[in-house]
């Protein structure tokens, strides 16, 4: 009988124990993306301040098509593309994420829906 209640202290301590370590491990995780998200907003902040926008890399194999631009957010809502004469082939992946430096070029456009431009630099926004 003795051993019997021991038993059950014992798988009732283990179930307690397990429940407190579940929610520290949960309250950790909660912390650390709270605090990566806060480190991913004050780069992206230091990055503006220095000169540099966000951009997607956008690959296309239409006829008349840049092959590839960078989408760049104007607004909340809206895009606008401009076509990098000069991208490194580092950056030639779709949907690759960029901070972006350039110039725009007085010269006639390759794409109707992208303005030249010359990279000036450019960065990979997951590293």
């Amino acid at each position: 009988m003795l051993s019997k209640i021991s038993l059950s202290v014992l798988l009732l301590s283990f179930t307690v124990l397990s429940c407190v370590s579940s929610q520290n491990q949960s309250q950790n995780l909660e912390t650390n993306t709270a605090s990566e998200i806060e480190a991913k907003k004050a780069l992206a902040a230091r990055m503006m301040a220095d000169g540099y926008l966000p951009g997607r890399i956008i690959y296309s194999d239409l006829a008349d098509d840049c092959e590839y631009t960078i989408q760049l957010k104007e607004g909340e809502k809206d895009f606008y593309y401009v076509d990098p004469i000069n991208l490194n082939e580092n950056f030639r992946r779709d949907n690759q994420t960029v901070w972006v430096k350039f110039n725009g070029l007085r010269r006639m456009n390759r794409c109707e829906k992208a303005a030249p431009v010359e990279i000036t630099e450019i960065k990979n926004r997951d590293e």
